[in-house]
């Protein structure tokens, strides 16, 4: 028998020579496997916007905290970088430091957020209170601890509150020393969340801008601010009002309001102009004029608006509602036949009535003409204005002189234009307020340790501060107590017409 011969008879198939493993085999597996880890790098790198600010939400936005060094848009990284500048002599010195998060919808649209909210004035007014805080020349409370002023944002319409508070409240645990939040920026309801989260942690905040009733607390503490809630402002709006209708007989007050329940600074505008009407005994027109912003079609309903405006014939209207919203109906009463002139007072959030820096001539200069030909005279309850101040405070004590002085030199201007629509002495205060709390907590010496908690009591204890918008004397739910504001008088060209000092 050969040997492929079966056993049984049949014939042995021959046996398969044993497989060879390639080396290209394996070299394909090491490269897949490089390739993944490359791949995970990269998307990591790719998610990175900058140290400590990530891509996150629908929108991809970079959400997080900057010491400076990640401007988060073009227009900020002048103000960003005079940040970063200060930021790294303060961590140069070998002094005590701590570090304050200024808050804000960063990442939004350019011809929304920012033009309603002027945030690189707000920077611009953080930046030169920690330049005070940090300098006693030019503050004169002291300078220890050092201030590291770092900025945060929150994402389109407060939205990323979630992982940008998640992040905060890690960095007051960590060797960021976080003691305190200020800004905020827009009341919303995303505004709103984060504050409890942050009160919840027992970090400290100062709201800048914000005015939403809800945010303030007297039995939940952790949140304060230096701009007069709603509440204030409704009532100073209606005494006003009613001041009008005594001298004048038969002074008609109309209310439009947004019905936008998201948006907590036009709803609790509203509830708190009712209120206050009805204390001031302001008689107001029967059926009040309804929009709802944040839907398609916005502007097919302030030509309805401005039709019923004409039909009702008010002399004055308070508008519960945003300055972009406002925009959208002076636009509305320059249509032809809606001509009829009226006087609207509306709240703080009156200065987005203006584009942005970066809206284009034409379409500036076609509102401007809207504006004039639509006959609307527009005021508004002005947190902050360069006229307050030298009628709060005798000549010798006045803070605003000494900030406009530093403000012209350090981003140069007259200051005067700059600082009409008060959000560079608001952004300031905010920082101010909490510096005067930061400094106590350390105490004579500076030597104590401060933190979040030992700042917190401070706040809570009572801080009293000399504010550029005027003084500061926070309440036990962490609203400045009575302070005085301004009726301003806008006008197309853009300035700011200071009328007269008005109170709750």
């Amino acid at each position: 028998m050969s040997g492929n011969s079966d056993p049984h008879g049949g014939i042995r198939r021959p046996t398969p020579p044993p497989r060879r493993r390639w080396p290209w085999a394996a070299a394909v597996v090491l490269l897949v496997a490089a390739g993944v880890t490359a791949y995970l790098l990269i998307s990591q790198k790719m998610d990175e916007c900058g140290s400590g600010v990530r891509r996150t939400g629908p929108q991809n936005e970079c959400v997080g905290v900057s010491d400076g060094s990640y401007a988060f848009r073009s227009s900020l990284k002048p103000v960003m970088d005079k940040i970063k500048e200060e930021n790294r002599r303060v961590e140069k010195s070998g002094r005590k430091w701590v570090s304050v998060a200024y808050v804000e919808p960063l990442s939004s649209d350019p011809n929304d957020e920012a033009a309603k909210y002027q945030i690189v004035e707000e920077l611009k007014g953080a930046y030169l209170a920690q330049r005070q805080l940090n300098d006693n020349q030019l503050g004169g409370l002291g300078d220890l601890p050092q201030i590291r002023l770092l900025v945060a944002n929150i994402g389109e319409r407060s939205q990323q509150w979630k992982p940008l508070t998640d992040q905060l409240i890690a960095m007051a645990h960590g060797k960021d020393r976080l003691v305190a939040v200020a800004g905020f920026g827009t009341s919303r309801g995303g505004t709103l969340k984060a504050v409890d989260a942050l009160r919840a942690a027992k970090v400290p905040m100062m709201g800048a801008t914000v005015t939403a009733d809800a945010l303030s607390s007297a039995s939940a503490v952790g949140f304060f601010r230096v701009s007069a809630p709603n509440s204030d402002q409704a009532s100073a709006a209606a005494a006003y009002l009613a001041g009008q209708q005594r001298a004048r007989h038969g002074y008609k007050v109309l209310v439009i309001r947004d019905r936008n329940q998201d948006d907590i600074y036009n709803t609790s505008l509203y509830k708190d102009f009712m209120t206050a009407a009805g204390a001031k005994k302001l008689a107001l027109m029967d059926g009040e004029v309804q929009y709802a912003s944040g839907i398609d079609g916005i502007s097919n309903a302030f030509s309805a608006v401005a039709q019923q405006v004409c039909y009702k014939k008010p002399d004055a209207i308070f508008f519960a509602g945003r300055g972009a919203n406002l925009r959208g109906l002076v636009i509305a009463m320059s249509a032809a036949g809606r001509r009829c002139p009226v006087t609207v007072l509306t709240g703080d959030d009156a200065v987005g009535v203006y584009y942005d820096a970066n809206t284009p001539d034409a379409t500036v200069k076609q509102f401007q003409r809207d504006w004039t030909v639509s006959r609307m005279t527009v005021l508004y309850t002005a947190l902050g204005h360069p006229g307050l101040p030298e009628r709060l405070y005798a000549k010798a004590d006045n803070p605003y002189t000494g900030f406009v002085e530093l403000y012209r030199r350090t981003f140069g201007g007259t200051g005067d234009e700059e600082l009409q629509d008060g959000q560079a002495t608001l952004g300031h205060d905010a920082v101010w307020t909490l510096g005067v709390a930061i400094h106590q907590a350390a105490g004579d010496d500076g030597s104590a340790t401060v933190n979040a908690e030992s700042t917190l009591s401070q706040l809570v204890t009572g801080v009293t501060a000399a504010g550029v918008t005027g003084p500061i004397q926070l309440d036990s739910d962490g609203n400045p107590h009575d302070k005085p504001m301004a009726i301003v008088r806008l006008d197309p060209r853009g300035t700011y017409t200071f009328e007269q000092v008005i109170k709750p």
